[in-house]
C-alpha cells in the first residue's frame, strides 16, 4: 500500500479520488475511509493499553491508510522484539486465532534435524484418539519422507495437516553419509477435529523409599476445547487429577513443561495454587504491571484457596519441573511465583524468556482483534528477572538424544529419569548429564512453533 506524501495533501479532490481508483476504474474511496476508521480504532486502543504506548510514531507519521495488519506492526516498540519477532499482533476474526488450534490435525507434534539441508522429522508426542495415534505413529520415531517426497523447511507444514498422507519411518545408524535405514511406512488417514487436553500423561510413581511421586505432562494453559476466557472445561479436568493426586497420598512432584508454551494466566495460578505449601495460600502469585495510563495500575493474582474446589492443594515443599526452549510464558509465570515459597529445581534446557502479559481486544463495529502486550509480570518479591529465560539446575537435551525416546512418563524417559534421581537422593551434579550424543545432526524448526503464545493471555476486552 502506498503511503501518501505532503504533495498529494495540495491536489484537487479529483486527483484524489482517481488514486483510489483501481486499474479497472473501480472506485475505492470508500474501501480506504473503511481502512482508515480501523486504523483510528487500532491506534486509540494501542495508546490506552500498549505497555510501551509512548513509543508509538506521532500520527503525522503514521500511514492510517495501510492495511490494518501492516499499520498495526509500525505502532510496536522494539522492547517486545525477540528472534526477528514481535509478541503483539492483529488478525482478522474470520482467521483461525493464534490460539492452540486442533481443529483439523494429524494430531502429533515433531521437532526438524537436518544434515546436508535434508530434513529428518522426529516425533515430539502423540494425541490420543488422532489420526496419527490410529496409524500406530508413536513418540520418537524418525520420519523420513511425506508421500515420497524428501521433508523440507517448506513442505514440513503438511505432517500437521491434510487429506491424509504416507510416511516412510526410519533409524538413525550414526552414519554420516547414510544417517537413517528406513524401517518401514504407514499411512495417515484424513486429518480432523483432535482433542488436544493439555493433561497428556496423569500418574503417581513410587520413590525408592516407597512414598508417592505425582507426574503430570501438560502441554499447554489453555481453559477448554474452546481455549478462551469463558471455558472451564480443563480446569475441571485439572482439579479432578489433583484431588486423585492427594488421594493416594503424593509428596513429590515431577512437572513436566518441556513442551507448554504457555496460555491463560488463571490456569497458571490454578495449577501452582494446587501445588504450592498450604502456608502460601491467600498470599500473592504474581503481580503484572502495566502503563502510566492504567487505573489500576497493576493487578494482583493470588494462589486462590476458593479456585481449588473440588481439586486439592497437595502441600508440596518442592518441585520438579522440566523444561526446554519450548518452554514460555504461562510456563515461566507458574515457575516465577512459586519460587519464593518453595524450592523448585529444573531440569532440561534454558527457558524462552517471556514475562509479558497480553490481552485480547475485540469491538463488534470492527472485524479484527488485537493481542497487543499490555504489561510485565512479577513474583511476590518483586522479581521478573527471566526475559531471557530460566537457565535449568540440571542440564539436559532431550533432542540431543538418538537413542530411542521412551514413552513420556516411563521411569526411564531421560528427563523424568533425572527428577526421580534427585527425588531419591542424588546431587543435583550427580545427577546432570550434559554431554549430547551425538553432533551429526542440526536441530531446527519444530511443529511447536506454530503454538507460541505472545506472552500470558489475560482476560479480553471486548466492546
Amino acid at each position: 500500500m502506498k503511503k501518501y506524501s505532503s504533495i498529494l495533501l495540495l491536489l484537487s479532490g479529483v486527483i484524489f479520488t482517481a488514486i483510489f481508483t483501481s486499474c479497472k476504474g473501480e472506485d475505492r474511496t470508500l474501501e480506504y475511509k473503511d481502512t482508515k476508521g480501523v486504523n483510528d480504532w487500532v491506534y486509540g486502543k494501542m495508546k490506552d493499553y500498549y505497555l510501551w504506548y509512548d513509543e508509538i510514531p506521532i500520527s503525522s507519521k503514521l500511514n492510517f491508510y495501510a492495511d490494518p495488519d501492516v499499520f498495526f506492526y509500525t505502532l510496536l516498540s522494539s522492547k517486545e522484539k525477540k528472534n526477528s519477532n514481535y509478541y503483539s499482533w492483529i488478525e482478522q476474526k474470520e482467521i483461525t486465532t493464534k490460539s492452540i488450534d486442533e481443529k483439523s490435525s494429524y494430531g502429533f507434534e515433531f521437532v526438524l534435524y537436518t544434515l546436508n539441508s535434508i530434513q529428518y522429522a522426529r516425533v515430539l508426542y502423540v494425541l490420543p484418539g488422532s489420526p496419527a495415534s490410529d496409524a500406530g505413529l508413536k513418540r520418537g520415531d524418525w520420519i523420513l519422507s511425506l508421500d515420497g517426497q524428501s521433508i523440507t523447511t517448506t513442505n514440513y507444514t503438511q505432517l500437521l495437516t491434510g487429506s491424509g498422507a504416507k510416511l516412510t519411518l526410519g533409524l538413525f545408524t550414526g552414519n554420516a553419509k547414510s544417517p537413517f535405514v528406513e524401517s518401514g511406512s504407514l499411512t495417515l488417514s484424513a486429518a480432523r477435529a483432535v482433542n488436544n487436553d493439555p493433561i497428556l500423561v496423569n500418574k503417581v510413581l513410587t520413590s525408592a523409599s516407597g512414598s508417592k511421586i505425582g507426574y503430570l505432562m501438560y502441554t499447554h494453559f489453555a481453559t477448554g476445547p474452546n481455549d478462551n476466557a469463558y471455558d472451564y472445561t480443563y480446569e475441571k479436568e485439572l482439579r479432578q487429577a489433583f484431588a486423585s493426586f492427594k488421594n493416594q497420598n503424593v509428596q513429590d512432584f515431577v512437572l513436566d513443561l518441556r513442551y507448554n508454551p504457555g496460555g491463560y494466566i488463571t490456569n497458571s495460578q490454578l495449577l501452582s495454587t494446587m501445588l504450592a505449601p498450604s502456608s502460601s495460600l491467600g498470599k500473592t502469585f504474581c503481580v503484572i504491571k502495566y502503563n502510566d495510563k492504567m487505573n489500576p495500575s497493576q493487578t494482583t493474582y493470588k494462589f486462590e484457596k476458593d479456585s481449588i474446589k473440588e481439586g486439592a492443594n497437595l502441600n508440596l515443599s518442592r518441585l520438579y519441573v522440566l523444561v526446554s526452549n519450548y518452554t514460555a510464558s504461562a510456563s515461566e509465570l507458574l515457575i516465577n511465583g512459586l519460587k519464593p515459597f518453595m524450592n523448585v529445581t529444573l531440569i532440561g534446557t534454558t527457558t524462552e524468556g517471556k514475562n509479558l502479559g497480553s490481552i485480547t481486544i475485540e469491538d463488534d463495529n470492527y472485524n479484527w482483534i488485537l493481542q497487543p502486550i499490555v504489561g510485565k509480570l512479577y513474583n511476590s518479591e518483586d522479581k521478573s528477572d527471566y526475559g531471557s529465560g530460566f537457565t535449568p539446575d540440571v542440564k539436559l537435551d532431550e533432542t540431543a538424544n538418538y537413542d530411542a525416546f521412551m514413552e513420556l512418563g516411563n521411569e526411564n524417559e531421560i528427563m523424568l529419569k533425572q527428577a526421580l534421581a534427585l527425588i531419591n537422593g542424588a546431587s543435583v551434579s550427580t545427577a546432570a548429564s550434559t554431554k549430547s550424543f551425538s553432533t551429526l545432526l542440526n536441530i531446527g524448526q519444530s511443529s511447536l512453533d506454530r503454538k507460541k503464545t505472545n506472552g500470558v493471555r489475560l482476560s479480553p476486552i471486548k466492546r
